[in-house]
């Protein structure tokens, strides 16, 4: 007789690992082709996701979690994005750099914030050991950060890009991402001291993970993985009850970080060639010497999506500005869904806030999941386009699903 509760145990646990494991495509030859890889990859996860439902369906006992009012103003803003989305590939025939095939873009966004959002109400959470999850999560991306570190210190990728600071092991590698994996790397590491019945061998992983999350950042010279880093350290803060610490604490480290920037910058550069701090430094201490390489052209994006925004402000114009993403989550969606879009997702995103920390400050166990969701967000308001960031969303979702189930338990 088929056990249905194995069956959906394993399922859920493929689907938040793999789900997780999603940037281990930075590491991938440069000549794979990605869409198709991603595409394959996350048919698996549907094909998960729709076997928990049918079982679920099928037991008579639909455990579906009803996240509250909040679930209609995200429905809403996903369904309106995908909306958007497929006028821009289908009708306009925008074109961009990430995903060329308009049809694996859209099903890469489907499968990122379309299907998670139902497919998690229906998992039960119950056979779901916080503490597992956190640790297998952190196991995953230490994998992937042993990657990284095997092409930084076999010279692979330390081929500087000039004055910006990042390094390229092959055309297809993000840099990014790799500085997100190792303040991801960071914050599991940190988390796990706050789960129950930890043992020492957790606590030495954790104090491994925490030095090579940070090297890993610094060595990827990403400056949106270093501030997202430290707003994450600050909320953890703030979460864990050291509230004055921080409002008198952040103006002292603000000001040693502006005195310490330039000696650091210089030890690293005349004692390892290492440029990690230099685009950083240049921000601070030089903005006019800054070229596009530099800035990533950042500032002139906005720019230009401010334009459009004002433009059409109503109904917005497109999420894509010359096929370029505008690196901005708030941006993107005031740009391409006009003032109403840009309002759902603020509302969604302080509601969601609100929510990530009142769970954590309550349980600690949930500390893990609010942290990798403002390290998201704030991933979302540096670099890349919603529709392409897959752990925003799950990680947005876990918020809800996790604090609905909690409360429910209770």
């Amino acid at each position: 007789m088929i056990d249905k509760n194995r069956i959906i145990g394993s399922l859920m646990w493929f689907i938040l690992l793999a789900s997780f494991a999603y940037d281990g495509f930075t590491y991938l030859p440069e000549e794979s082709n990605f869409a198709l890889i991603k595409s394959v990859y996350y048919v698996l996860i549907f094909i998960a996701f729709l076997f928990i439902i049918t079982l679920q369906i099928n037991s008579g006992k639909i455990p579906y979690l009803s996240i509250g009012p909040i679930s209609y103003i995200i429905q809403i803003y996903i369904w309106l994005y995908l909306v958007r989305l497929f006028y821009d590939f289908m009708v306009v025939g925008v074109e961009q750099e990430i995903v060329t095939n308009p049809f694996a873009a859209i099903f890469l966004y489907i499968n990122a914030a379309i299907i998670p959002f139902y497919g998690l109400c229906f998992f039960r959470w119950e056979q779901i050991n916080m503490r597992k999850l956190n640790t297998a999560i952190l196991l995953i991306f230490i994998v992937m950060g042993m990657v990284s570190m095997y092409y930084i210190f076999t010279g692979k990728a330390l081929e500087y890009l000039g004055p910006s600071g990042r390094f390229q092991g092959n055309a297809s590698m993000d840099t990014i991402a790799f500085g997100h994996l190792g303040t991801s790397i960071t914050l599991m590491a940190i988390t796990l001291f706050h789960q129950k019945d930890i043992r020492l061998w957790h606590k030495l992983l954790s104090s491994f993970a925490i030095l090579a999350g940070l090297f890993i950042s610094l060595a990827a010279g990403s400056r949106g993985a270093i501030v997202a880093l430290i707003i994450c350290f600050i909320a953890y803060l703030y979460m864990n009850g050291h509230k004055m610490k921080v409002l008198i604490g952040l103006p002292i480290l603000a000001v040693l970080l502006l005195a310490l920037l330039p000696i650091l910058n210089d030890f690293l550069l005349n004692t390892m060639d290492n440029h990690a701090l230099e685009r950083l430094y240049y921000s601070i201490y030089a903005p006019e010497n800054m070229d596009n390489d530099v800035t990533s052209g950042r500032d002139i994006l906005y720019d230009k999506a401010w334009h459009n925004f004002i433009n059409s402000p109503l109904i917005g114009s497109t999420f894509f500005i010359e096929g370029e993403y505008v690196h901005n989550s708030v941006l993107e969606s005031f740009m391409g869904m006009g003032i109403f879009g840009g309002l759902l997702f603020i509302i969604m995103v302080i509601y969601s806030l609100v929510v990530a920390f009142h769970m954590a400050e309550q349980e600690k166990q949930y500390l893990f999941c609010t942290l990798l969701f403002v390290q998201y967000l704030s991933y979302s308001l540096f670099s890349r386009t919603l529709s392409m960031l897959p752990l925003f969303w799950m990680s947005l979702y876990l918020v809800h699903t996790l604090n609905t189930y909690r409360t429910q338990k209770t």
